[in-house]
């Protein structure tokens, strides 16, 4: 799936935070700093350098991507069940790899 469904509801149009090839689920997102932040498993390496990816991308309040496709912050998971919280500085995002 490349649409990431949670920002479904914010906007209330479907948009793409990232079309790359494959797959990507388990979206989370969070509002902070006037903007939102989404988490996701992203499977578009799987084949070719890792296990997956978990990606990252901002977006701006009007539902400007302002990080298209996102950002790889971790590889070599299975990045199974995302969850991210933020304490005013910093951000930290877990997740359950079913290989542990």
């Amino acid at each position: 799936m490349n649409i990431l469904p949670v920002m479904l509801i914010l906007f209330g149009a479907d948009f793409s935070i990232c079309s790359e090839t494959d797959h990507q689920n388990t979206p989370v997102a969070l509002f902070e700093n006037n903007q939102y932040y989404t988490f996701w498993q992203d499977a578009r390496f799987l084949t070719t350098q890792y296990k997956y990816a978990l990606c990252a991308a901002r977006v701006a309040k009007n539902g400007t991507v302002i990080d298209p496709d996102g950002k790889v912050i971790y590889s070599d998971s299975a990045a199974g069940i995302i969850d991210a919280a933020y304490d005013g500085s910093n951000f930290l995002v877990v997740f359950r790899d079913p290989n542990c």
